[in-house]
């Protein structure tokens, strides 16, 4: 048996203005043997991909679930969670707006919500009375919530969890730095233009300092297909620079195309979209080069 889960969240009156509280669970476990148990839980998987950059705006969402959905798409058991707590948007751009978060009566557990491409997820923004309602969390109370989330939720058996990550590197990128198990890979998200490049490189050497393998680079809103001619719109591309300087491979450069737009308003990956175009094309090929590489190192 089934139902909805307690208020995990306690949050304040409708008309107070945000989601203040803490969680119930603040009275459980400590932190530290909530990460013992998210770490052992995600263990059992074959792979971590955690989608990071230092920068907001360049697509970081967009990336994650693009790249588990064409995972997916290729037979694989994906999930993918939300750790971008104060702007979740997971749920919206796979479609499931409504979806509602189950908790397993007699365990406790949590059910991870599933997409209609089969893809299981978690994000905070189900766990909201409103829409419209803020997230006024301290770095401790987001901190616990990712670590309670994922240790306390009944993923099954996975292939391939992927992680949207907010930008920078604050509390949620270093909690999920830290809690999750190798194997383990950064794919760093940038976009043209020398403000990205500079703080895309924060991004990198974070991962360094974190001891988290970078699988790649991914450039997104590389530039705008014009009748085969490539014109970079926002600025000369600074993916191979970065690549050079810091050692690491170009996975995929994204071009810039009004089919996201429609892809995010419809909750449709860009492969119903716009099936057969450029950039379909590119983030097929970004999944095929994730999946080659840990086909490599016999992950999968």
């Amino acid at each position: 048996m089934s139902s909805k889960p307690s208020l995990r969240l306690q949050v304040p009156k409708k008309g107070t203005g945000g989601a203040g509280g803490a969680p119930s669970t603040r009275s459980g476990p400590g932190i530290e043997v909530l990460f013992q148990r998210a770490h052992e839980k995600l263990s059992r998987f074959k792979a971590h991909l955690i989608v990071l950059s230092g920068k907001g705006g360049v697509g970081k969402t967009f990336i994650a679930t693009s790249l588990a959905l064409y995972l997916a798409k290729k037979g694989l058991r994906v999930g993918l969670f939300d750790a971008d707590e104060t702007g979740a948007a997971v749920p919206f751009v796979l479609g499931e707006r409504n979806a509602e978060v189950l908790v397993v009566e007699k365990t406790k557990e949590l059910l991870p919500l599933e997409s209609r491409y089969g893809i299981k997820f978690m994000s905070i923004e189900p766990f909201l009375p409103e829409g419209e309602t803020p997230l006024l969390w301290e770095g401790a109370l987001r901190t616990r919530f990712i670590v309670d989330t994922l240790s306390n939720t009944r993923w099954g058996d996975l292939d391939v969890m992927v992680y949207d990550l907010p930008p920078g590197t604050g509390d949620e990128v270093i909690t999920i730095a830290q809690v999750i198990p190798p194997p383990r890979f950064a794919i760093i998200v940038s976009s043209p233009g020398q403000i990205a490049e500079s703080v895309v490189r924060k991004a990198i050497v974070f991962a360094q300092k974190m001891q988290l393998p970078i699988m790649g680079l991914v450039e997104n809103m590389s530039y705008v297909d014009c009748n085969g001619e490539k014109v970079e719109v926002l600025g000369k591309s600074t993916a191979d620079k970065l690549a050079k300087e810091y050692d690491i491979e170009v996975l995929a450069r994204i071009p810039l195309d009004p089919a996201i737009r429609r892809a995010h308003d419809e909750g449709r990956p860009i492969y119903e979209v716009a099936p057969g175009s450029e950039i379909d094309y590119t983030l097929a090929e970004l999944a095929e080069r994730v999946y080659g590489l840990l086909r490599v190192m016999r992950i999968l």
